[in-house]
């Protein structure tokens, strides 16, 4: 009996469907149906043979090194083979902060503030010429001098003035500081080396990976973003999410940065301190306050 013929008596001896495996191991299913079968070109490469088998293995309770050494002359010997790279569903987009209203938002900062300047003047020219055209008609009536009240009320309505003015530029000049993106870990399980993590003070998911080698990895949310290899030939993929939620599934994470709006995230479980961690699962969600 063949090795997929014995992961698929084993499944149906327990009464498991495809899907049930599918959700227990995260492998796609029609891999699943390509391991029953012995067919091992569906497989995103030799690589993962390995590693598909024995998760599918344990998920069946059979023992997958066991399998793996009694069926090794069935599975493909290591050489290189042309990979199909998955072109994107949609074009990347970047935000690079090339927005028009960023590049004009200086300029009306500045024709803002000629204005508050041109009107302070002018309110000030006013306040000197109001008592000085009124101190003749007093000077005629009564007989009165009235030049030093005069000087005494145009010092404290300049002062005014430049207060009002100060004030009106800094209001200009000031302009609210937007919340940074917040990444936190929401749950993690050792087991099946996958984390769950949240994002906030946002509206928005986007999403960039850079690799120094080469990783295969799946991004998924109601549709297939990408699916195959990263390397420096596409590096770095940029994609802005539609959904809420994003799930990536990531063959290798050594050498893989992921950013999230631009912040860089923090494997949970870190890849160069044990091996079992090279292999992850990491859902993203959107959490919109």
């Amino acid at each position: 009996m063949q090795l997929g013929e014995k992961l698929k008596e084993a499944r149906e001896e327990q009464g498991l469907s495809l899907d049930h495996i599918q959700k227990e191991t995260k492998i796609q299913k029609r891999y699943l149906e390509s391991l029953e079968k012995n067919d091992w070109s569906v497989l995103p490469g030799q690589f993962y043979v390995r590693a598909f088998v024995r998760e599918y293995a344990e998920a069946v309770g059979l023992d997958g090194d066991a399998l793996l050494e009694e069926h090794k002359e069935e599975l493909p010997t290591h050489t290189d083979q042309p990979y199909e790279y998955v072109t994107p569903s949609r074009s990347n987009r970047t935000s690079d902060g090339s927005n028009p209203m960023f590049n004009f938002l200086p300029k009306l900062l500045v024709v803002l503030l000629v204005v508050v300047i041109l009107f302070a003047i002018y309110y000030a020219v006013i306040n000197l010429m109001e008592p000085g055209d009124s101190s003749p008609a007093d000077s005629n009536d009564d007989n009165i001098i009235t030049a030093p009240e005069d000087e005494e009320e145009e010092e404290p309505a300049e002062e005014e003035e430049e207060q009002d003015t100060e004030e009106n530029e800094e209001e200009v000049e000031e302009e609210p500081e937007e919340p940074s993106t917040q990444i936190e870990v929401a749950s993690s399980d050792e087991s099946s080396v996958t984390t769950n993590y949240e994002v906030s003070n946002t509206d928005q998911l986007n999403l960039s990976l850079e690799s120094t080698g080469e990783n295969w990895l799946e991004i998924k949310g109601d549709s297939v973003y990408f699916s195959g290899f990263i390397n420096n030939d596409n590096s770095p993929l940029e994609y802005e999410i539609e959904e809420d939620q994003v799930h990536l599934n990531i063959g290798s994470t050594q050498g893989l940065t992921i950013y999230v709006n631009g912040e860089e995230l923090d494997y949970e479980f870190d890849p160069e301190e044990n091996d079992d961690y090279i292999r992850q699962h990491i859902y993203i969600d959107l959490v919109e306050e």
